[in-house]
């Protein structure tokens, strides 16, 4: 009795390393995604540090060197954080495209392992009809044996 072999077994281990591949690839770009939306919370907390800094200067004594100071760096964070979400966006597409590839090649492995499960039962039927059919030939091997010769 040969042991079952199925048919597309390199093809089946093949996609399983893509699966693995694509996961890593996947947990790499949501690291960065991460620390994208971790720089633009940075910034925004500066824009509110100046915010507040500007308020400041515009009550009390007013020195409009220093207002117009945080003015200028206020409009040069409000430009930083605009280019800071156009990367968190970027790597959240870039996110939603891997994860995408990853769940296509999750199917695809998955109908190779049902149908690697599927051959495997018509193997296993065909055994089991094998063995049937061995032990019913011993059978009428046996009976006819007892037969009394004619």
């Amino acid at each position: 009795m040969a042991g079952f072999k199925f048919r597309l077994e390199t093809f089946l281990k093949l996609k399983e390393q893509f699966e693995k591949n694509a996961k890593n690839e996947l947990g790499i770009a949501i690291m960065k995604l991460e620390d994208e939306k971790s720089k633009l919370r940075v910034i925004e907390d500066n824009i509110d540090i100046t915010t507040n800094d500007f308020r400041d200067a515009c009550s009390g004594v007013i020195r409009p060197d220093k207002i117009k100071e945080l003015k200028v760096y206020l409009e040069h964070l409000q430009h930083e954080r605009e280019k800071q979400e156009d990367n968190v966006k970027r790597q959240q597409k870039n996110v939603d495209i891997i994860r995408e590839k990853l769940v296509e090649i999750m199917r695809e492995r998955k109908v190779l392992e049902n149908l690697k499960e599927k051959e495997f039962q018509e193997y296993l039927k065909e055994e089991l009809k094998k063995e049937q059919q061995q032990v019913d030939e011993l059978v009428s091997y046996n009976e006819s044996k007892k037969l009394p010769n004619s």
